[in-house]
């Protein structure tokens, strides 16, 4: 079974990166008496602000991934069946569908959340930014995993809902023609019949690489998909869709476990920080 992110360990790790209370801190008769004395840094304020939120979403788009198994195994076992099973299919591919936007949103904001420069120097120098570049660049191969299971749903996905556009009214083009045979109908080629068709409303699609890069750096740790094991052998090709996202979902809980192990070493120094006595009149 997948395992995700242990959120709860981690967030009571991050906890740490925030204020520490200064216990020298007494009232006085003559001056207000200081509550917190605060100590912060910005590794420990890019923990709160941008590490904690990827997190957050990386563990989602964990549990959204891991949805598609029983879908992909389902589809499998429907396209045994024949004609009959075909209404259980189609529910599968818009189930799966229902799975591409939440990933594509969790990735696009978790991208943008590590391309800030006053965040993460292209050029780190000091041992705060070198620590936080290497949490970036963890994140990032975290994410590239999610990418990849991200491409296999996606392409299964569109490639479903082509097939079942091309075919749609084929039966009536005889009809309208008066010949009776689909074969010798002469259908002006529309253009675009070789792609999706576009949103009427100029959005972009789910999945588009130019929706998904613009603005954005591409992830250095990107998956070439194919390299993934299970997607160029296997006797069903929706099985071998299926081993694809498995293998995904394991090389990304490795990545998982080595930036769960940074975010809290980074997290212990940040509580690790004494507070200094504040100054008194």
């Amino acid at each position: 079974m997948r395992k995700t992110l242990s959120v709860a360990l981690l967030c009571a790790a991050l906890q740490t990166a925030g204020a520490v209370a200064d216990p020298s801190a007494a009232p006085s008769a003559t001056a207000l008496p200081e509550i917190y004395h605060s100590y912060s840094s910005p590794l420990c304020s890019a923990l709160r602000t941008r590490i904690a939120p990827s997190l957050a979403m990386i563990s989602q788009n964990d549990v959204t991934i891991a949805k598609s198994d029983p879908l992909f195994k389902r589809y499998i076992q429907d396209t045994t069946g024949g004609d009959t099973d075909k209404a259980s299919r189609d529910m599968g591919v818009v189930r799966l569908s229902n799975l591409v936007r939440p990933l594509v949103d969790n990735i696009l904001a978790t991208q943008k959340l590590l391309e800030d420069p006053t965040i993460f120097p292209n050029n780190p120098k000091t041992d705060d930014e070198k620590r936080l570049a290497d949490l970036k660049a963890k994140t990032f191969e975290a994410l590239a995993a999610q990418q990849a299971a991200l491409d296999i749903i996606n392409g299964f996905v569109q490639t479903q809902e082509l097939a079942g556009m091309q075919h749609d009214g084929f039966g009536y083009i005889g009809a309208i023609t008066g010949t009776g045979l689909t074969a010798q109908a002469s259908v002006p080629n529309p253009g675009n019949i070789g792609g999706p068709t576009p949103d009427p409303f100029g959005r972009p699609s789910a999945f588009d690489d130019t929706a998904l890069n613009a603005g954005l750096t591409p992830n250095p740790y990107e998956y070439n998909l194919p390299n993934v094991p299970g997607l160029a052998l296997g006797y069903n090709p929706i099985g071998r869709l299926y081993e694809g996202v498995q293998w995904t979902q394991s090389e990304g809980a490795k990545s998982e476990a080595k930036l769960a192990k940074a975010v809290i070493d980074n997290a212990n120094l940040c509580g690790a920080q004494t507070p200094s006595a504040s100054p008194k009149p």
